[in-house]
Parts: structure tokens; C-alpha cells; sequence
């Protein structure tokens, strides 16, 4: 009988080992550059072509690597940070398990060029697939220099799951920007098809560095923090609760130095700003915690996103504590107190902080003054494959708690969120006017320049094309500036700079993705949203009947473009069966 359980071939099991560390080129990038960040370097430049996919060159002036070591460099498990057991709980560089290189290798064609500072000349290597072909003898600068060729090239399944060019470029800049706000004193660059992306100089302030990568406008947002509990000291900069994202994208967590992702951080750092930004919004924080290195295990993830405290509640208390003290201030001014938590709840709902998001709308926010015209009817030209049941009568009764519409159907009582009612109207009169070319646009007699981040940058260049068909007109004006020239009607009234920011923020995720189709969609989703009403705006009499008009011909099932529901039926039958009637 054959055996059931074999041992699997070394080229098999370096090419499983190899997808554990290597997931896309940002994978490939950022184990490099820790590389470079431990051999002491100064200078390191990234330099891409397409994306990373075929080319991702890594260029130092740090160390360098003895030419004896170089070919144990390319072998599993070797490194140079770890001498015995304990050294596990001691670690104080970025990459010590011995893994990066020869995973890499081994799905790649990969040069090594390397010299110490000692030293007349340097080696190179060439290998493939994780087969040394060649070792010779070069002149090169002092430091390192790591060319990685057609990433997955020998791999295609895994090569099938890369994204676009576009997209792995983001995650790039991701890993990129990562790195370079963890080590300010290391002057960084990164070059896409002979162009540079971003250049950060050196520096001996965080905060210069900070400034130079998220930009001014959100720099100027942020404040000071810093605490020490025992063997937890934090520093850092967060977010007044004035300013606040859709993401949490511009949440930045360093453990000892190490960029790492961590929910129960990340928990502190949203239940510090809970009540006091609004719900699905999130602050931007730039967090540093320092403890003893065996404290924390950072040897719990293949690629060391991950990190594990000796003591989570004592690093929780302490994030949590040191970013409510940021606006305890505010809460004050709002009369709250800290003693009594039910109190603080209940006084923080009735008085919200006053400095709201741009997008917030006001009583009688569907009146011509504001949006310009009459709510758009679904029943405008062609209908949608929503649009059926033109028989369905609604009797309008009246609105409650200011959010929700309450009409009268044959079958029960109708509830209706006007948020998300009025967000599906308005996505289909966008996509109409899209699809027609009508979009009505406000040209601004003075543009406005706006200075984006490098992340924003990118994002804005993946949807300018998107852009445009939906009124905004943007010309680059210098480095990671923009001219803002006209925007759509509907967003005459408000700062167009934050409109703009809003929508990156929102529609980055997606733009990962590189699809056109989806962004522009995404689009116009943000666009509906914050056009249309919101919960607790009150409504005059004719207002809610044109709005319980033109929802009329909906599904009962209908959902808004995020996937909420429009209604809830409230059936007659139980209405019966509550008061015990019989009919």
C-alpha cells in the first residue's frame, strides 16, 4: 500500500514558504527596506517598473554584506541577528528570521550587489528561482543593492492574484510611507517608471517627517502626545476630534520602532475618541509605544505585522488614557464629567462636540435654497429595473424623531429612513445625468489649490478620469498639488478642497482595486451620500410629501447604494394581534 503521507519536494516547500512572506511586491519592498533600515543606512531608494512586477530595485549605503556571507544570505533560516534561544526576547532590529531572501529568491530572478566599507570591490549573485547561477566580483558603492526581476515568474498561480499596476503601486507607497515615518533620520525615495513618487530628506524630528508625508493641512490637525506608565511610554501625534477620516488609513501604530497592526489598540484608540466624532469616522493617530523587548513577542506572524504584549490591558490603559486626555478639554467645555460615565454618555448625545464634519446638513436641507431644485423623481425618463408596483399608494402620516417617514399601505405601516431614501433617488438621477452628459457644473472663478498627500496624490491620479465626468475639474499645479477649477453643482456651497479629500479618502480602498467601472460607481455612491439629507433634519409638509411621492414606484425591498434598507413594513396582521382585534 502507497504511503498516504510523503514529505514534500525542496522546491515545493520553499515556493509554500516563499508565499508566506511574499504576497505582492509592497511584500517584497518592505522586507527589503527593513533589510536596508537594519544594516544602519542612511540613504535608501525604492525604485519600481510597473508596479513592482517587473522590476523592484533596493539601493543602500549602509553596512554591506561580506562576500562569504552572501550566499548563506540566500539560505533559509540564516541570519545574523539570532545566536541562541533567549535572543528571541530580545530582539531590536526589524527582520531576524532569517526568511525574507531566500523567499524572495525563490520566486524571482534576483541580483545582489554588495560591498563593505573596507573593502576594494564587492560581489555580485545571480540567482533563479532560488538556484545560485553566479557569483563574481564587481565594483560597486559601498552598501547594498537588491534588483528583484519578473516577481512570480515561475509561480503564475500566485502571479494571477497581483492586482493592477496602479494598485500594487498603492500598496507600495503603503509600505513605503510605513517605514520611512518609523525612521525619520534615514532620507528615503521611491522612483515609478523613472519618476519620483516621493523623496523624504532626513531629519531629527518626527514631526518634520510626519508633515512632509501626510501634508500641512493634516499636519496642522494633529497634536503632541506623549506618556509613561511603568514600562509603557507612548508618544506620538493624534487628531482633535475636529478632524476625522472614513477610514483607518491615517492610524499608525509602531511598537518598538516596528509598523504593526493590532485590534486591541486599535480598540483603545476608538473607544478614546467614542461620542466625541461621529459614528464610522476615525482619527488620525501617530502612535510610538516603547517597552522591553521582552515584553513583547514579535515573532508571532510570518511577516511580523503582528506583535504579541506581555501585559495588553496595562498597554490598553495606557493608549486609551493618553488619547482621551487630548480632548478631555473639549469634554469639559461641554460640561461632561469623568466620574460619572452615564452622565458623560447622555450629555455628550444631547451636545455634540460643536466643529461637525463639512457634510452635515441642517434643518430644511431639501429646500430649493439648498439643493437647488425639487427632489429628483425616480420617474424621470426611463425607469430602472427598481422602479416597478406603480400602483403602490403611500398616505403619508407624518415623521418621526426627525429621521424616519411613517406612511400608510394596504398591508401595515410603512417606516422610511429619508437618509437612505433620498441617497437611492439622487444615485439614480447622477447616474442618469452621467450616462446623458448632463452634469450640471459650477465653474470656480479663482481655483482652489489644494496639497495632497502622497497616498491622496495617487489615489486623485486613479480617478481623474472618474473625476471629471462628474463635474470636478483638477490640474496638477506642482508637486502634490492640485488645481480644483470646477466642481459639481451640487457641492457649490461647500469648501472644495474638503469635499475632494472626503472623496479620496472614501473611494481609496476601492482605487486598490483598479477598476474604472467600480470607482466611478463608488463615486457616485459618496456623491449621493453627502447630497442627500440626513437622520434628525426635520422637514416641512411639502418636502415629505414630494419625497413619499417620488418613492412611490420602490420595491419594498429597495436598499440604499451602501446596501441599507429603505423601508420596514410593520404588518397590518400585527397591529391586530397586539390589541386583540380579530380584523
Amino acid at each position: 500500500m502507497a504511503k498516504r503521507i510523503q514529505v514534500l519536494p525542496e522546491r515545493i516547500a520553499q515556493k509554500i514558504a516563499a508565499g508566506e512572506v511574499v504576497e505582492r511586491p509592497a511584500s517584497v519592498v518592505k522586507e527589503l527596506m527593513e533589510n536596508a533600515i537594519d544594516a544602519r543606512s542612511s540613504e535608501i531608494v525604492v525604485e519600481l517598473k510597473a508596479g513592482g512586477l517587473q522590476l523592484i530595485r533596493v539601493i543602500d549605503n549602509g553596512e554591506g554584506i561580506d562576500p562569504e556571507d552572501i550566499p548563506l544570505a540566500l539560505q533559509r533560516y540564516a541570519t545574523s541577528k539570532i545566536r541562541r534561544i533567549e535572543d528571541l526576547y530580545d530582539i531590536h532590529t526589524l527582520g531576524f528570521r532569517g526568511e525574507a531572501l531566500p523567499s524572495i529568491s525563490s520566486v524571482s530572478r534576483m541580483i545582489i550587489k554588495s560591498r563593505v566599507a573596507q573593502a576594494l570591490s564587492g560581489t555580485r549573485i545571480i540567482c533563479e528561482g532560488g538556484v545560485l547561477t553566479e557569483t563574481s566580483e564587481i565594483g560597486c558603492p559601498a552598501g547594498t543593492e537588491v534588483e528583484v526581476r519578473d516577481l512570480f515568474y515561475n509561480f503564475p498561480v500566485k502571479r494571477k492574484f497581483l492586482k493592477s499596476i496602479r494598485s500594487e503601486l498603492r500598496q507600495v507607497l503603503s509600505q513605503f510611507l510605513r517605514l520611512s515615518l518609523g525612521h525619520p533620520s534615514i532620507s528615503f525615495r521611491l522612483i515609478h517608471d523613472d519618476r519620483v513618487i516621493q523623496e523624504l530628506v532626513s531629519s531629527e524630528s518626527t514631526a518634520v517627517r510626519i508633515e512632509a508625508v501626510l501634508g500641512t493641512g493634516t499636519y496642522e490637525q494633529l497634536r503632541p502626545i506623549a506618556s509613561e506608565e511603568e514600562e509603557v511610554q507612548i508618544s506620538g501625534f493624534a487628531s482633535l476630534p475636529s478632524f476625522s477620516r472614513g477610514t483607518t488609513e491615517g492610524i499608525y501604530l509602531f511598537v518598538n520602532d516596528r509598523f504593526v497592526r493590532d485590534r486591541m489598540v486599535l480598540k483603545a484608540m476608538t473607544d478614546a475618541y467614542r461620542h466625541v466624532i461621529p459614528s464610522g469616522k476615525f482619527p488620525t493617530v501617530l502612535l510610538w509605544i516603547t517597552l522591553p523587548p521582552s515584553a513583547v513577542d514579535v515573532n508571532v506572524h510570518p511577516t511580523k505585522a503582528e506583535v504579541k504584549f506581555r501585559d495588553p490591558e496595562r498597554v490598553f490603559h495606557a493608549v486609551h488614557t493618553v488619547l482621551r486626555a487630548l480632548h478631555e478639554p473639549v469634554r469639559q467645555t461641554l460640561g461632561s464629567s469623568f466620574r460619572d460615565e452615564f452622565i458623560t454618555e447622555f450629555k455628550e448625545r444631547e451636545v455634540p462636540f460643536p466643529s461637525l464634519p463639512i457634510f452635515l446638513h441642517t434643518k430644511g436641507a431639501l429646500s430649493r435654497s439648498r439643493m437647488g431644485e425639487d427632489i429628483p423623481s425616480v420617474r424621470e425618463g426611463a425607469p430602472s429595473e427598481w422602479t416597478v408596483e406603480p400602483r403602490r399608494s403611500l398616505h403619508l402620516l407624518g415623521q418621526a424623531f426627525d429621521t424616519f417617514l411613517i406612511c400608510e399601505v394596504d398591508e401595515g405601516l410603512l417606516f422610511i429612513d429619508q437618509h437612505a431614501a433620498h441617497e437611492r433617488l439622487l444615485f439614480e438621477k447622477f447616474k442618469r445625468q452621467i450616462e446623458t452628459q448632463s452634469v450640471p457644473v459650477v465653474k470656480l472663478l479663482i481655483p482652489r489649490l489644494v496639497e495632497l498627500s502622497a497616498e491622496e496624490s495617487l489615489a486623485l491620479e486613479s480617478s481623474l478620469g472618474e473625476l471629471y465626468s462628474l463635474g470636478f475639474e483638477i490640474d496638477p499645479a506642482g508637486q502634490k498639488v492640485f488645481a480644483i477649477r470646477s466642481v459639481p453643482a451640487v457641492f457649490d456651497q461647500i469648501d472644495p478642497q474638503e469635499v475632494l479629500r472626503e472623496i479620496l479618502q472614501e473611494t481609496a480602498v476601492l482605487s486598490q482595486g483598479g477598476k474604472g467601472t467600480d470607482i466611478l460607481h463608488t463615486l457616485l455612491v459618496t456623491l449621493a451620500c453627502h447630497s442627500a439629507i440626513r437622520g434628525r433634519a426635520s422637514l416641512q409638509q411639502e418636502e415629505l410629501e414630494q419625497l413619499v411621492g417620488d418613492l412611490s414606484f420602490l420595491r419594498l425591498s429597495s436598499t440604499c447604494p451602501h446596501g441599507r434598507p429603505i423601508f420596514f413594513l410593520f404588518p397590518r396582521e400585527e397591529l391586530n394581534r397586539q390589541f386583540k382585534r380579530s380584523r
